[in-house]
């Protein structure tokens, strides 16, 4: 009775392991396109309602999911705090407080935190050009992310109840 009550336990945990890693697969063309779909927001508040910087960060950090909208919200509160940040710092800040809870990798992160290189750093017509180059470059690693998530999440859900089962098979 132990050893079946093991060998399930075996292989839920290891089917849950791999569950978890083909979810973040899944989840960072989502991240991806959150991001695209905040920045052009952020795009329309600079550019058509000339907003100030800080409170369209906000606005747009409220408006989107929530390991998205926090970057957007935190730097917009950097800046509104007057603590001395440029809106690039307070953006690069916000983004990695924030990058351990997020799916994204390092070259996800590299696009946005060059996208906060140039933040707040020219006037609404270069603000504009470079956030529809950043939304380009995220469309592309969308694009990656979603090819990967096709290859490897299979692998991953189904890999992970299949090395249970051999670890089950072995140590009987």
């Amino acid at each position: 009775m132990f050893r079946l009550i093991g060998a399930l336990l075996i292989i839920g945990v290891a089917g849950w392991g791999g569950l978890w890693v083909a979810s973040t697969y899944s989840r960072r063309p989502q991240q991806l396109r959150s991001f695209q779909s905040a920045l052009q927001m952020l795009d329309t508040e600079i550019v058509y309602g000339a907003t100030p910087l800080p409170v369209a960060l906000k606005k747009v950090g409220q408006a989107v999911e929530p390991a998205v909208g926090v970057v957007f919200q935190k730097a917009g509160k950097l800046l509104e705090k007057s603590c001395g940040y440029t809106a690039g710092e307070a953006w690069n800040k916000a983004l990695g407080d924030q990058a351990g809870r997020t799916v994204l990798r390092s070259g996800d992160l590299m696009i946005l935190k060059t996208f906060g290189e140039v933040l707040g750093a020219s006037d609404r017509s270069e603000q504009h050009k470079n956030i529809v180059l950043t939304i380009h470059y995220l469309q592309k690693a969308e694009s990656e992310a979603e090819k990967e998530k096709e290859k490897n999440g299979k692998l991953w859900r189904y890999g992970g109840f299949l090395i249970g089962i051999s670890m089950v098979l072995l140590l009987l």
